[in-house]
């Protein structure tokens, strides 16, 4: 569950007008006596989780902390080691979210409404708090000696809500498939992201704001030192998003201190990242405008005027007084980000590791929310703007010649604009590396009342790749979608395991390259086509062009 926030996309519609060595691991599995719990050493402490599904083969432990709680002076700080406890600790029940605003919530239940379900099937989170650094992991073959690929997902919502205990992300059952699942949670909003020059003059690094993406790269290094002990493989890391989160692997592959943390990377509904160009000092400017609208500017100690904020009054205020609405992102800082993203790919600076990316074919459909308010005309100027020299050709690959056509035009150009033109381009310029690059598009229409309104809707391939269809109740699916989930689970896993997603017994899924245009159609069908979209992803290529010419 996921939604995109009108202030980033506002941040994307400007800008398209003016447009590590391996260590040995912390911990030695120990598997308790025949009629007692799992129970596993990692990081100088014991944990003990439970048995899941009618095998003892099969275990999950949750709640596990990755890093020290960021609160009090470490609000605003890189995540530090988290310090082991004494005992045996219980890792049964999810850790709270981060703070947030129930953003997530709010977009599946209005996916529940469109189809008709009961809105209150979809469950709110039951607990937030600054002391969120958790995951979770889950493993099929807890006595075995072999070690199984490890995925771990990065979850979205716009880096503002969202968290690795949400029901979708259960990782029991693509677990069982032969890999080894992590979910996590990671610093939100204003926790997370928020920029201010007392922050980067406090950092040895003179950065601040990319917290939430710091936490990400936490999460990787426990998962390099300690998943050996879950039965994981090191050295098979993927690391997988959707939507923020996939944004988020992107940032990640453009990020040094990422390097050699994970071997193979998935973007479902991103792309994102290479089209945005933030720069620490504007995001520090925006800090300091927020400090002055909390009122705790004035004085020698900000930062502790600031810390000192109640989490709630802080998360209030970033939603509702934050310049230029809630967006928030990773920056551009000479740290953790040397340089943008889009030019870290252009450039084959990023991360060479195969990558296997996607969308789904109407993204826009459970966003509409976020469309400004447009009419004919100023919907063709939006159009002229974006576009520049190529603003004719957009209008007319976006046909509205009445206020009836509009829904249906805006629908599909932010779909292109926002995630088939950046994935697209972001599998062009990963094509031209030795590892392979993997193109899907989703397609499936629900056959249910409301279908036909959402189509391929965003965050609707996330309960296929968890094999969660029954435990997303709120959505209608029926006997094809169990064999779309095998499939689609099949593709995801083989290619943790090796690299390329091709398997015995499924359709050809080839590489990518830019002359084919080559993607996998996972849809009523599956099967490779070419073209998709492809007019759009040239307008969306030219756009980029022209605005990164200024950032070369």
């Amino acid at each position: 569950m996921t939604v995109v926030g009108l202030a980033v996309f506002a941040v994307l519609l400007y800008a398209a007008a003016c447009t590590w060595s391996k260590g040995a691991p912390d911990g030695d599995r120990l598997v308790t006596a025949a009629a007692g719990p799992p129970r596993v050493t990692v990081a100088g402490e014991v944990l003990e989780g439970t048995f899941f599904g009618e095998s003892r083969h099969q275990a999950v432990f949750k709640g596990i902390p990755y890093a020290a709680p960021p609160v009090g002076h470490l609000r605003w700080q890189p995540p530090l080691n988290h310090q082991p406890r004494s005992g045996v600790q219980p890792a049964l029940e999810y850790a709270p979210a981060c703070v947030q605003p129930a953003w997530n919530l709010a977009f599946a239940r209005n996916i529940a409404t469109t189809f008709g379900t009961d809105p209150d099937l979809v469950p709110a989170l039951t607990q937030t708090s600054e002391d969120c650094l958790f995951l979770n992991v889950w493993t099929a073959t807890w006595e075995s000696t072999k070690r199984k690929p490890v995925m771990m997902w990065i979850h979205g919502g716009s880096n503002v809500s969202g968290a690795g205990s949400e029901v979708p992300y259960d990782g029991a059952n693509l677990a069982r498939k032969g890999v080894v699942v992590v979910t996590i949670n990671y610093r939100l909003n204003v926790f997370g992201f928020l920029a201010h020059p007392a922050l980067s003059a406090e950092s040895p690094h003179a950065a601040s704001g990319n917290y939430g993406l710091l936490d990400q790269i936490a999460a990787l290094k426990w998962v390099r030192r300690n998943i050996e002990a879950f039965g994981g493989d090191p050295e098979r890391v993927t690391v997988f998003g959707e939507s923020a989160g996939a944004i988020d692997v992107g940032y990640l592959m453009a990020s040094p201190l990422a390097k050699g943390l994970f071997h193979r990377a998935i973007s479902q509904s991103g792309g994102a990242a290479i089209a945005d160009f933030r720069l620490l000092a504007d995001e520090e400017a925006r800090g300091s405008k927020f400090a002055d609208a909390l009122g705790v500017s004035a004085g020698s100690d900000v930062l502790g005027a600031l810390r000192a904020v109640e989490p709630g009054a802080l998360l209030h205020k970033a939603m509702t007084a934050f310049p230029g609405g809630p967006s928030f992102a990773p920056n551009t800082d000479g740290w953790v980000l040397p340089r943008p993203p889009g030019l870290s790919f252009e450039a084959g600076k990023q991360h060479e590791v195969p990558l296997l990316i996607g969308v789904n074919a109407d993204e826009w459909t459970t966003l509409r929310f976020f469309t400004p308010r447009y009419d004919v005309e100023s919907f063709r100027a939006a159009l002229r703007a974006a576009y520049s020299a190529n603003g004719d050709r957009a209008v007319a690959l976006y046909p509205a010649n009445a206020p009836e056509d509009l829904v249906h035009a805006t629908d599909r150009w932010l779909t292109d604009i926002w995630f088939v033109g950046p994935s697209k381009l972001m599998a062009r310029w990963m094509s031209t590396v030795p590892s392979n690059t993997y193109f899907y598009v989703l397609t499936r229409h629900l056959p249910a009342p409301g279908g036909a309104k959402l189509g391929a809707y965003h965050a609707a391939e996330m309960a296929y790749v968890f094999d969660n269809l029954d435990d997303e109740a709120w959505v209608p699916r029926g006997a094809y979608d169990r064999e779309l989930a095998d499939i689609i689970g099949r593709y995801w896993v083989q290619f943790a395991t090796t690299g390329d997603p091709n398997v015995e017994g499924l359709p050809a899924w080839p590489p990518y390259n830019r002359e084919t245009d080559t993607h996998l159609e996972l849809g009523d069908e599956v099967g490779a086509r070419s073209g998709f979209r492809r007019e759009a992803c040239e307008l969306f290529e030219a756009m980029l062009e022209t605005r990164m010419r200024a950032k070369r």
